[in-house]
C-alpha cells in the first residue's frame, strides 16, 4: 500500500459512514426541512451502510436573501450528490436525474432541441418553443392556458372561453359561453369604421340618458 492510500480513509473508517470521492447517486427520503432552508435528506443505495443522510443543501441556478429558484426534489427522486471535502456528513444535491422509471415530460424526438419545459407533478406546464412559431405557453392542469407566439396572444380555458389578439391583422376577439360584464367608472367605445351591435333579444339601457349622434 502506498502512502497516499494509507492516508486516505476508506468508507467504513469514517465515523459518519465513510468518505466519497467525486459525485454519487442518491434517492430523496425527506424534503420537509424543519429549518425552512429547502434542504433534503437522501439515502445511498450503493453504500455498505445505506442509512439516511444528514440534511443536504440544494445547488440551484440562483440563491440569496429572499430571492432565488425554489425547485425541491420529490421524495424517491433520483439525485446526484457531491460531498464537501469528500465527507459523507456534508452532502450537496447538484441536480436530479431521469431514469427508466421516471421519464421526462417530453423527449427531443426530432433532434432539433427547440423546446424548454418546466412541468410540475400536477402537470402545470411552462413551455419555451424556439421552433418556427416561437411559442411561449403557460398551461394549467385543467387545460387553461396562455399562449404567446409570432401570430399574437391567446387565452383559453377548458370550456372554450377565449380572449385572442391577432398581431398580424390587429383584430381582437372575446368569446364567452356565459355572461360578459364590463364595469368601470366610465366606458368609451369608438370605431373608426363600422360599429355593429347585434343581439337575439332586446337591448336594455338604464339609469342615465342615452345620446346617439
Amino acid at each position: 500500500m502506498n502512502m497516499m492510500a494509507a492516508l486516505t480513509p476508506r468508507e467504513t473508517e469514517h465515523e459518519s459512514g465513510g468518505v466519497v470521492k467525486g459525485v454519487a447517486i442518491a434517492l430523496v427520503t425527506q424534503n420537509k426541512d424543519p429549518d425552512g432552508l429547502c434542504r433534503v435528506k437522501v439515502r445511498y443505495p450503493w453504500h455498505d451502510k445505506p442509512t439516511e443522510s444528514y440534511w443536504a443543501r440544494l445547488a440551484v441556478p440562483m440563491a440569496g436573501k429572499d430571492r432565488g429558484m425554489v425547485l425541491i426534489p420529490e421524495v424517491d427522486d433520483e439525485v446526484v450528490v457531491a460531498f464537501e471535502r469528500e465527507d459523507l456528513r456534508f452532502p450537496y444535491v447538484l441536480g436530479a436525474l431521469w431514469n427508466g422509471k421516471d421519464k421526462p415530460p417530453q423527449a427531443n424526438t426530432d433532434g432539433k432541441n427547440d423546446k424548454r419545459i418546466l412541468q410540475s407533478r400536477k402537470k402545470h406546464y411552462l413551455l419555451f418553443d424556439d421552433g418556427s412559431r416561437g411559442v411561449v405557453e403557460l398551461k394549467h392542469e385543467k387545460g387553461r392556458k396562455v399562449v404567446f407566439d409570432d401570430d399574437g396572444i391567446l387565452m383559453q380555458d377548458e370550456k372554450g372561453n377565449i380572449f385572442k389578439i391577432d398581431s398580424n391583422s390587429g383584430a381582437m376577439t372575446i368569446e364567452a359561453n356565459g355572461r360578459l360584464s364590463i364595469k368601470a367608472a366610465s366606458v368609451s367605445i369608438e370605431a373608426t369604421g363600422t360599429l355593429r351591435r347585434q343581439g337575439e333579444r332586446n337591448a336594455h339601457h338604464s339609469r342615465s340618458m342615452v345620446n346617439i349622434n
